[in-house]
């Protein structure tokens, strides 16, 4: 072997070594960077002739379970949508129900600070500041179901906003993979190329469901839930609208996937005239109530429809569309039967001094007449002065609309008169002086709403003539308390009109001190109602303040629910994380051992070198 073989041995055994050093140090720099992989260096001898000579560096090979890796993926997605949904059940059960074990707030409680007004007032119904309380305390509850309806919207708004956001970073992912693929085609993979693109299908993952496989030259190609292709021969592009409002008839847009081709660059909008396939469909919701179902083709419309089963997208749409609208069914659901039993015994009732007029919430739309009706209500006419009655009238509600209105006005001549108003109202007016007082009977109006209630109203309460509470149409957790008692809590139903139906009729009404209205508001919180289904509560037999105590709980378990699944999915994550790590990741004592034995490696090549050297000099010594 020559002097020069030797030189060239033990230069390819400096390279080799120093190759070796840059991996290892490369390792030891990266311990704690997330998603890296450990690289081992490689290396082989080169033999010319059959004889060695030396060594050199191969590619560094990447230290990676591919099954645990996707494993770990997998369990990343379905921890992205448990953890949004985890969020936001907590954030609805502190906005709408309050702290946890506080009965003074939340909608609970100000239900009982109502009943507990009540009783009070029961006990002294011809004390002013016991009427404000009674009326404050029922503004607080009903702005507190308000309040509580405006929070689960602004909730869905927040989890529409993140969709849209979420949409842009999963294409900011699909380029960033693209450009991956165009830069591994160009020069081949490389350790640190796999590295980042492992890290960006995490992240990926974790943002929507998907699955990847190989394509020609070993190109990714990546399928969301479903099989829509993301990424093939190039990027595709989630394309979402979002609404400028939400409300809980809000429609959403499709979430669509475009050829990043049928962009405009300009606008970042779909270029006319292109078409892209639909991911998760537009819609009202996840699921029709049944106020919005017709049981038509119609309903598909309405139906949102996501073939995704996990990442932070699915659960988003989970909470938009399944969670929040089923808790504000819930609450509407309350705000329904409180409306129903409080308003039921409230009309049933009169203040005192009896008001002059009476104006109607319901707006008849021909309920009336289509219902079924039965049985006598009665209306008198009271001398506000003195209290005595003057007039007793018999209201027939079999009778027909039109029919009620113009006998009724018919028997109020020479006292005052009935009609109807602009807005479809009943209202009733006397004359100076007189006052009105009103007593179901064994009135019944019966009809099934929408949602599928059968309710069954005495005549004052069908058309809402003493209202406690109030709310808009169509949304029944909008509510507050009538107006006219705001202005004046004096007008609070607190006695009742005895009839004898003779012949002839007759009436009296009670005094000042009667406290038999009261005692009705107060009975109204232990009658049980038919509520129907509305998620998870079934329908049930049940009162106020059961029903509100069974909101509560569901809403709570749907929580404790949520917090069991995402803590599940985050300690499985967090095993596979630590397995990952196990097999990929640095582990300094290996490392700074391999750093000892390549910088003895890198230590005896540059001995030869240096002896090699030595033995040129004494060579050209010699011929000199």
């Amino acid at each position: 072997m020559t002097l020069g073989t030797t030189l060239q041995i033990a230069v390819s055994g400096l390279r080799t070594a120093q190759r070796a050093l840059q991996v290892t140090a490369n390792n030891v720099a990266n311990v704690s960077t997330p998603g890296y992989a450990r690289k081992l260096h490689a290396q082989e001898p080169l033999v010319l002739a059959g004889e060695g000579r030396g060594a050199r560096a191969l590619v560094e090979r990447r230290v990676v379970d591919e099954f645990l890796a996707t494993e770990l993926r997998m369990r990343e997605g379905r921890l992205g949508r448990s953890a949004v949904i985890e969020e936001f059940a907590d954030r609805a059960q502190s906005l709408v129900f309050g702290t946890p074990g506080d009965t003074s707030s939340g909608i609970a409680g100000r239900l009982h600070e109502l009943a507990r007004a009540l009783q009070a007032l029961a006990n002294d119904p011809d004390e002013p500041a016991l009427r404000a309380a009674v009326v404050g305390a029922a503004e607080s509850f009903a702005r507190t179901v308000a309040r509580s309806a405006e929070a689960i919207q602004a909730l869905r708004r927040d989890a529409d906003r993140r969709i849209d956001a979420l949409v842009d970073a999963i294409n900011e992912d699909l380029r960033a993979l693209h450009e991956l693929e165009r830069e591994t085609l160009r020069g081949g993979e490389t350790p640190e190329l796999a590295d980042r693109r492992d890290r960006i299908l995490r992240e990926l993952n974790r943002k929507i469901d998907i699955s990847t496989y190989r394509l020609d030259e070993g190109r990714l190609g990546i399928l969301a839930g479903g099989g829509r292709p993301l990424l093939e021969a190039g990027p595709r592009v989630l394309v979402y609208e979002p609404p400028p409002v939400v409300e809980a008839g809000t429609i959403f847009g499709p979430i669509e996937i475009y050829a990043a081709r049928d962009i405009d660059p300009a606008t970042g909008e779909p270029s006319p005239g292109a078409k892209g396939a639909v991911l998760v469909t537009g819609g009202l919701r996840a699921e029709l109530p049944p106020e919005l179902a017709t049981g038509t083709p119609a309903d598909e419309a309405l139906i949102i429809r996501s073939p995704l089963r996990s990442g932070e997208l699915q659960g988003l749409l989970e909470v938009r569309d399944r969670l929040l609208p089923e808790l504000a069914d819930r609450l509407d659901e309350l705000a329904r039967i409180a409306a129903f039993a409080l308003n039921a015994a409230h009309n049933a009732a009169t203040a005192w001094p009896p008001p002059q007029s009476l104006v109607g919430t319901r707006r008849e739309d021909g309920t009336f007449d289509a219902a079924t009706r039965s049985g006598t209500a009665w209306l008198a006419v009271v001398d506000r002065a003195s209290g005595a009655v003057l007039h007793t009238i018999a209201v027939d509600v079999a009778a027909d609309f039109a029919t009620l209105v113009s006998d009724l006005d018919t028997a109020l001549a020479g006292y005052g008169d009935a009609a109807v108003d602009a807005q479809g109202r009943l209202r009733i007016a006397l004359s100076a002086g007189y006052g009105i007082a009103l007593s179901e009977g064994d009135s019944a109006i019966s009809f099934t709403d929408a949602p599928g209630h059968d309710w069954t109203y005495g005549f004052a309460h069908y058309f809402g003539l003493n209202d406690l509470l109030v709310s808009e149409p169509g949304r029944p957790s909008r509510m507050g308390v009538h107006e006219t008692l705001r202005a004046d809590p004096g007008r609070l139903a607190t006695a009742r009109l005895a009839v004898d139906p003779g012949p002839p009729p007759s009436a009296a009404l009670g005094g000042p001190g009667d406290p038999r209205g009261v005692q009705g508001l107060v009975a109204a919180f232990q009658r049980e109602i038919e509520t129907v289904a509305r998620g998870r509560l079934s329908a049930v037999r049940t009162t106020v303040g059961g029903y509100a105590a069974d909101l509560v709980a569901a809403h709570a378990a749907a929580t404790r629910e949520a917090e069991a699944e995402a803590g599940a999915d985050r300690a499985l994550v967090t095993e596979l994380e630590t397995r990952w790590s196990a097999v990929s990741g640095v582990n300094l004592d290996e490392e700074l051992s391999r750093l000892v034995l390549y910088q003895q490696a890198y230590t005896v090549s540059a001995r030869i070198v240096q002896i090699t050297d030595r033995l040129f000099d004494e060579l050209l010594a010699i011929a000199r």
